[in-house]
């Protein structure tokens, strides 16, 4: 009941005359540097779902070739669902997180086998299919069909909590609920839920952006109620883990042994990779390649080693994988790090290899 009371207050926090200024700012800025992203271009549901889960984790810039050429190779509910699953990670390959993608076929296989090509229309519905939560849904229903909704990414968070000088971590879900709240408030009755989510989104990437905002160019600054914005709704800093990975490049005459993790795993699960070092089942010759890439809160450090089979290995090699031919390697769907070592390897000259 407390909860409620709060929110009713916030709701009433907000005058009129502050919300019309609020969105005629807001309104003009974007009409003159809104960003223009090919999924704004003619949307229909699939490609709003498509977008939205590659944009998890990913930034806009980093999609938009991948969303492009995706769009060219399943550009609708059908050619998603009948696509075999090594295709569709094959093409989701360089985003990373490819559950989205299994996620994403599985939808597109509902979709068009089971309900005729219908996507849900209301964030509750949607809530329901796999690898959506609260924002991809709210985001799908406003931005496809124009659901009344908020969409709260990062950047709508924080500009919302730094406008209300809310100062409560924006990870926890009674702040998440107020801005929420205020949001919805926010919103005009007269546009678009897509405009509005839109316009807030682009806002805050380009102006209230988490580190060195942009106050004096603020369109807000006169509006904004927070004194220090840059202090405001800044999750807490994320302790980075730095590790180590190994992997074992172990060849006979032009095949490699690779393997395809199992469906078990969260990182590469149905990706095929090369497998991990183990002196019980290997011998380490020369280590070839390394590089650095980062995966969650994890910074790693990967080398890659050519290495063979020791004597236990030669006789029950244990991992599940399988030999695999040279010029079929590619072919597979394989995470980024480790198409990187082998594109390295196939680039050093055949006397090289050997």
């Amino acid at each position: 009941m407390e909860n409620q009371n709060n929110i009713l207050l916030l709701e009433q926090a907000i005058e009129p005359n502050f919300k019309k200024s609020f969105w005629a700012l807001i309104s003009r800025w974007h009409s003159e540097n809104g960003f223009r992203y090919p999924w704004r271009e003619a949307p229909t549901p699939y490609s709003i779902l498509v977008s939205e889960l590659m944009l998890q984790q990913t930034q806009a810039e980093t999609v938009i070739p991948y969303f492009l050429a995706w769009m060219e190779r399943f550009p609708n509910w059908r050619s998603l669902a009948e696509a075999p699953e090594k295709e569709v990670l094959r093409a989701w390959e360089g985003l990373g997180y490819y559950s989205r993608a299994r996620n994403l076929h599985k939808i597109a296989q509902w979709v068009y086998f089971e309900k005729k090509g219908e996507l849900p229309s209301e964030p509750k519905e949607l809530l329901k299919l796999p690898g959506i939560g609260p924002y991809t849904a709210n985001a799908v229903a406003s931005l496809a069909f124009g659901r009344k909704v908020p969409a709260l990414d990062g950047n709508v968070i924080r500009v919302i909590a730094r406008l209300m000088a809310i100062d409560q971590p924006v990870h926890r879900r009674e702040t998440i609920r107020k801005i929420f709240t205020l949001a919805t408030s926010l919103m005009p009755e007269d546009i678009e839920a897509s405009y509005y989510n839109s316009a807030l989104m682009d806002f805050g990437r380009a102006i209230c952006r988490p580190k060195h905002p942009k106050c004096k160019l603020c369109v807000l600054k006169e509006i904004c109620k927070a004194k220090q914005p840059g202090l405001l709704a800044i999750r807490p800093k994320v302790t980075i883990e730095e590790k180590e990975e190994k992997i074992a490049i172990i060849r006979e005459k032009n095949r490699f042994w690779m393997q395809q993790e199992s469906f078990g795993k969260k990182r590469y699960c149905g990706l095929w990779v090369f497998p991990l070092f183990d002196p019980e089942f290997m011998e380490q010759k020369a280590m070839l390649f390394s590089l650095r890439y980062s995966f969650t809160r994890y910074r790693i450090f990967l080398e890659a080693y050519e290495a063979s089979w020791n004597k236990r290995g030669l006789k029950t090699q244990p991992l599940k994988g399988e030999w695999v031919e040279e010029k079929n390697v590619l072919s597979l769907p394989l995470p980024a790090p480790h198409r990187k070592i082998w594109l390295q390897l196939v680039a050093k000259k055949p006397s090289d290899r050997q």
